[in-house]
């Protein structure tokens, strides 16, 4: 392989990167709220609500950080492309 090709490489992945960590920080958020949720419901003895309550708290969570960070990737990539323009 070329440098050149390895460096293009390296940009694609910086470029993606933040998508493929928004999939990721939603699917923790869920997993990390169930294990609390079942924390908290063997202490309290109300299984399986809190788990349950606790499970959607992470759902709606997630999905909230997902909108967040989609609006704001697709921003920061409309103004790179309103500079390139603009230098064009």
């Amino acid at each position: 392989m070329k440098i050149s090709d390895l460096n293009s490489l390296a940009k694609a992945y910086r470029e993606a990167m933040p998508y493929l960590a928004i999939g990721v920080q939603m699917a923790a958020m869920v997993v990390l709220m169930f294990l609390f949720g079942k924390w908290v419901d063997e202490k309290l003895g109300t299984y399986p609500w809190l788990m349950l309550l606790c499970i959607l708290f992470g759902i709606s969570a997630g999905f909230y950080h997902f909108f967040r960070q989609t609006s704001a990737l697709t921003r920061k990539s409309n103004e790179k492309e309103k500079q390139s323009d603009e230098n064009r």
